[in-house]
């Protein structure tokens, strides 16, 4: 897929309210007509809630292995969740 997060979000994530929980922002992104790779990314992201469409957009670039959503794997995104204030 040549469509990057950005695109993603902007095409399939309008209509959701926030916040949301992670299987009603899938919801509204299969309706929307989202492909099966893009619902399973969000489906296996460590989110659980979304506030607003970027953490939507963030949990696209999350640092995962095999994302095919990111060309380099191995690179922490600027746009993944750094965790809690104790984690920074």
């Amino acid at each position: 897929m040549a469509d990057t997060p950005l695109e993603i979000t902007g095409r399939y994530a309008h209509g959701i309210k926030y916040p949301c929980n992670k299987e009603l922002a899938m919801d509204v992104m299969a309706r929307n007509g989202a492909p099966s790779d893009v619902i399973e990314q969000l489906r296996t992201c460590p989110y659980e809630r979304f506030t607003q469409q970027s953490e939507i957009l963030a949990a696209l670039w999350h640092e995962t292995r095999g994302n095919k959503f990111r060309g380099d794997v191995t690179a922490r995104s600027p746009y993944a969740r750094r965790g809690t204030e104790a984690d920074r």
